[in-house]
């Protein structure tokens, strides 16, 4: 089960630390280094004592990251903007399975027909959905033997110290994780994963318009429904799990008083379900490119895709909809004895995914439609007891879904079956006598499709 780490906040003064170095050090360190005291003087001393021998030094150091620096990470480990969302840590394994079980259906009740069908089965409709470790980075920052000399020489020097080496790591993982997270939201908006609703482009004369279908959406998400999931489970949000995800041009128009009676909350209480981000289009893509350069299923983002995403004013979602997990965060050090200096490295292991079966809406301006269905390939010639996988790209505006429904026509049902993913297969028994067509036909627009037909071989 996944834990949130226990956050600490660093305050605590240069003698402080050296103390509680010197407390958990080695005996070889504390028959060398005494306790400080609280003056500049006994700073510089144990600074002399420390920089004279480099075993001391190497194990200064590694305190002061293990045991120190790591508490001023985890008290900032969750300040991104999206941080509320995150899971905790996964301390065991590498995968996060989630399941979810459909609606039990009804059965009328008839006696007559009680004695015949009482043991029959009613397999249960259980889906799950599996979020895997996808996210190896690590983060490193070099500290010249010189800079060590000098974090003595001041009172606040070993604090500043913590900072150089820290920040600057804790910040480009910080701002990484704020990016995937904003990255991963507008691809399952641009591939159609979220409801989408129509409202006018936002302006400061409708942005009430605006918060009224927000209302509207938010206070139907309560009701049991199938509307607002990716995979149409039925699936229901209170609205204390509900979180309003607002462009900052939008927030900027509207009244957030108003916005919170639409989650029956006082201002106060709405304030931490609402959560602010520049703009749904604003992602910095030449730090995806780099964090993402080696992934195959990496999709880089269009002007136009930017374009369409800035213009959304809101995203509304369900608690469990992002599925984010640290798997691991750790600092590792080594001394290179030639040039002198430290290098440090902070490895962070991350899950990135979000859940098909929690509810999640995005308010675009403007209605969404299925422009074309294309099928390829168009033909195919498969062998009896052969399988064929049929791809399908669907055009759209607006966001809107792009799932379609797989279906087999002119031809005989017995020997030739397609699943929702448009993977063919034929029976042993095709003969080449047979041949059928393969339709997927747009979810959303039923006069949008296209076809392939296959002849067995």
């Amino acid at each position: 089960m996944p834990l949130r780490p226990n956050a600490s906040t660093l305050n605590a003064t240069s003698v402080d630390i050296l103390n509680a170095i010197r407390n958990n050090a080695s005996a070889n360190y504390r028959d060398y280094v005494p306790a400080a005291s609280a003056s500049q003087e006994s700073i510089r001393e144990i600074g002399a004592i420390i920089m004279n021998y480099e075993a001391l030094q190497n194990e200064f150091l590694t305190a002061l990251i293990n045991r120190i620096g790591l508490v001023l990470m985890t008290s900032k480990m969750y300040t991104n903007p999206l941080a509320m969302f995150k899971k905790g840590t996964l301390e065991f394994g590498e995968t996060v399975e989630e399941i979810f079980v459909e609606l039990a259906k009804p059965f009328e009740y008839d006696p007559e027909t009680a004695e015949s069908e009482v043991f029959k089965r009613v397999i249960p409709d259980v889906r799950a959905a599996f979020h895997v470790l996808n996210y190896q980075k690590f983060y490193k920052t070099t500290i010249q033997q010189e800079s060590l000399r000098q974090a003595f020489l001041s009172w606040n020097g070993i604090t500043d110290l913590i900072t150089k080496i820290v920040d600057s790591m804790y910040s480009g993982a910080a701002y990484d994780e704020y990016t995937v997270m904003l990255y991963m939201l507008a691809v399952n908006i641009l591939r159609g994963r979220l409801k989408a609703i129509t409202v006018p482009s936002a302006t400061a004369a409708n942005a009430k318009t605006i918060v009224s279908a927000i209302k509207q959406t938010s206070n139907l998400m309560e009701f049991m429904s199938p509307a607002y999931t990716q995979t149409g489970v039925h699936n229901f949000s209170m609205k204390d799990n509900q979180f309003l995800l607002v462009n900052a041009d939008f927030d900027a128009i509207m009244d957030v008083e108003v916005l919170a009676s639409a989650f029956n909350m006082s201002k106060a209480e709405f304030a931490g379900h609402r959560v602010l981000v520049s703009s749904f289009g604003n992602i910095d893509i030449d730090r995806l490119d780099r964090i993402f350069a080696n992934d195959p299923n990496y999709m880089q983002l269009t002007d136009a895709e930017m374009a369409a995403l800035a213009a959304i004013p809101a995203v509304l979602v369900d608690r469990e909809f992002f599925m984010i997990f640290d798997n691991m965060y750790k600092f590792t050090e080594n001394y290179n004895g030639q040039g002198m200096y430290w290098n440090y490295f902070y490895h962070v292991w991350k899950t990135f995914s979000v859940s098909p079966f929690a509810n999640a809406a995005v308010f675009v301006p403007g209605t969404p439609t299925i422009s074309s269905v294309t099928v390829t390939p168009a033909t195919a010639t498969v062998a009896a007891g052969q399988s064929l996988a049929l791809t399908v790209e669907v055009e759209t505006t607006n966001f809107a879904p792009q799932t379609v429904n797989w279906t087999v026509s002119d031809g005989d049902e017995d020997w030739i079956s397609v699943d929702i993913y448009g993977k063919v297969t034929l029976s042993p028994e095709a003969t080449s006598a047979d041949t059928a067509t393969i339709t997927a036909t747009s979810t959303v627009d039923g006069t949008k499709s296209d076809t392939c037909v296959i002849t067995v071989a």
